[in-house]
């Protein structure tokens, strides 16, 4: 399948050894059904899944096991009926068609294809997000399921699967791991929280079992039964690379599933590659905007402590913003303005700096180009009111503005809004660009919190934190410290739990305003303060900017009540 059409349909087959891990977590479930069992594989490909199944089932109970697969691409479908014997003594129903499009009047397969409740779903339903189904298309989704939000195209099939199984059915399904995390993901955790009694939850880290852009997961749950049963805490498994230690005291193992195949927690090594492995009890909060954390009663512990020891958290006393959104960086952002004629070249009080991803670096910027990106701002502050500019109409800046006024235009939805045709779509609050700010990037392997003090404007790939006090650049170099520690990485990793692959990590709005903050009246905190304000000065060398970082570094656990040598534990 091209890349154009797994985007487009969110198909990625389950490789055989990813489905037979999941078969066989499932078959210990599923030996506890008596009577005809009926399994379902609602976008099964071209069967790979199903085929596990078979595989794993002894054949007592393949003999009593339906395996029902539907598919609605053509080549799939005939790779899934072209193979004989492929499913064992398992009984085979294989249907040609669009699992949502049964869907009618509320309730499942009614016309054309009849399908009873079933016992067990498997399933690696079809990711594709909003802006790829189109807004008609999500429209509709939502509509019909009851979704809300940013719609994607595997919460429908969330919601039809569920609808499908039976009380006390279970479901094993593979799944991106955004939803244990993200604002967006608040509708699943809420369904999911609602509907089914979870069993395990296995995030797979940035393992790269398949090749598919999410990272994923691995939800197990049994569909609640009519008469509730006291809800036990699930389990969760959670692996990521790990390279923050001799790879001799790590375990071998031969492949990235025997590392989740083994009981206990711990680092382990497989063609190269540390991975750590962390097992324990997954609390689900009452409250669905928290995001759900896999954390082992070690981690817990350190981050119950290090709250409850902060002074505040930092979104109490700064506001962190994204950046701007042009919609239409090609019109807006240059690195040539000098080199347009002069009828077109927009007035330089109309051009700003812009600090993007590539000029992010710890403490200070990262020196750009002689030719630095500028971007063409379209707003100002007019008796405390943002407004877009009214340009001169014989200026250069209006005379460029006209030039592109098609490509401006066709952004229905900066009209829609009741704005002007040359606006940038979100250009954020005009006053604040002057203030001291701490810029940084949204995603990054390691911390790259940095210090602007010239006005600049901030990129959407970036995000910027101002004190509620502009004055106070005290509280600003405090905040400008700890972000940038080992201690608030460790932090983030586990509150948040949000990496991606090759370790980055995201630093979201929704995550920096809940890192903790110490007391910053005790001696450590003033010091970090000195230590943040040399750092970002820039007039250190390079050995000594090493110096002061490690004695920072030091510093922060410190503010914190927690001993260095503690942390070092800690971090293991």
């Amino acid at each position: 399948m091209s890349a154009t059409k797994k985007k487009a349909t969110g198909a990625h087959f389950t490789p055989p050894e990813l489905a037979r891990h999941v078969a066989k977590r499932l078959a210990d479930l599923i030996a506890s059904i008596e009577g005809p069992i009926r399994v379902l594989d609602p976008a099964c490909g071209d069967g790979n899944l199903l085929r596990a199944m078979a595989e794993v089932l002894p054949k007592k109970i393949q003999r009593r096991v339906t395996l029902i697969g539907i598919e609605n691409d053509d080549a799939s479908f005939t790779a899934l009926t072209s193979g004989t014997n492929q499913f064992g003594a398992c009984a085979a129903d294989l249907i040609k068609g669009d699992f949502l499009e049964f869907f009618e009047d509320g309730d499942l397969f009614g016309a054309p294809q009849e399908l009873a409740p079933v016992d067990v779903i498997v399933a690696n339903p079809p990711y594709v997000r909003t802006q790829v189904l189109g807004a008609k298309r999500s429209k509709d989704l939502a509509n019909r399921f009851g979704l809300s939000g940013r719609v994607d195209l595997y919460q429908a099939f969330l919601v039809a699967m569920a609808k499908r199984l039976r009380p006390g059915g279970i479901l094993g399904v593979i799944t991106s791991n955004r939803f244990l995390t993200t604002k967006g993901g608040m509708a699943t955790r809420r369904f999911l929280r609602a509907n089914f009694e979870l069993i395990e939850i296995v995030d797979l880290g940035d393992t790269k079992l398949f090749e598919a852009a999410v990272l994923p997961a691995l939800v197990f749950a049994r569909k609640c039964r009519k008469t509730p049963l006291a809800k036990p805490h699930p389990k969760f498994v959670r692996i990521y690379e790990y390279r923050d230690c001799d790879a001799s005291c790590a375990e071998s193992a031969q492949s990235v599933l025997d590392c989740l195949d083994s009981s206990t927690s711990g680092l382990f090594q497989t063609n190269g590659i540390t991975y750590r492995v962390a097992r324990g009890e997954l609390s689900i909060p009452n409250d669905d905007t928290r995001s759900w954390t896999m954390l082992t009663d070690y981690e817990g512990r350190f981050i119950a402590r290090l709250d409850a020891v902060s002074k505040c958290r930092l979104g109490d006393v700064a506001k962190v913003r994204v950046g701007i959104k042009t919609t239409a960086d090609d019109v807006y952002v240059r690195r040539d303005w000098h080199t347009l004629p002069d009828a077109l070249r927009s007035e330089e009080k109309y051009l700003r700096p812009l600090l993007s991803q590539e000029n992010a670096a710890k403490w200070r910027p990262r020196d750009s180009d002689d030719c630095q990106k500028r971007v063409l701002y379209t707003h100002e502050v007019v008796e405390g009111c943002r407004r877009a500019i009214a340009f001169d109409k014989s200026s250069p800046t209006w005379q460029y503005l006209l030039a592109h006024k098609e490509k401006l235009e066709s952004r229905k939805y900066v009209i829609d809004a009741g704005r002007s045709w040359y606006e940038i779509w979100v250009p954020q609050d005009p006053s604040a660009w002057n203030r001291p700010k701490i810029v940084f990037p949204d995603i990054s392997p390691e911390p790259r919190f940095f210090l602007d003090r010239k006005g600049h404007i901030v990129d959407g790939n970036c995000y910027w934190i101002t004190t509620y006090d502009p004055l106070d650049e005290d509280l600003l170099l405090l905040i400008l410290g700890v972000a940038n520690s080992s201690l608030m990485t460790r932090y983030h990793d586990l509150a948040f739990q949000n990496k991606l692959y090759s370790q980055r990590r995201r630093h979201l709005t929704q995550y920096v305003v809940e890192y903790p903050l110490p007391d910053r009246r005790i001696p450590a905190s003033i010091e970090i303060v000195e230590l943040a304000r040399q750092l970002s000065a820039g007039t250190t060398t390079r050995d000594d900017q090493l110096s002061l970082e490690l004695r920072l570094d030091g510093l922060v656990p410190l503010a914190f009540g927690i001993d260095s040598s503690e942390f070092t534990d800690m971090k293991g």
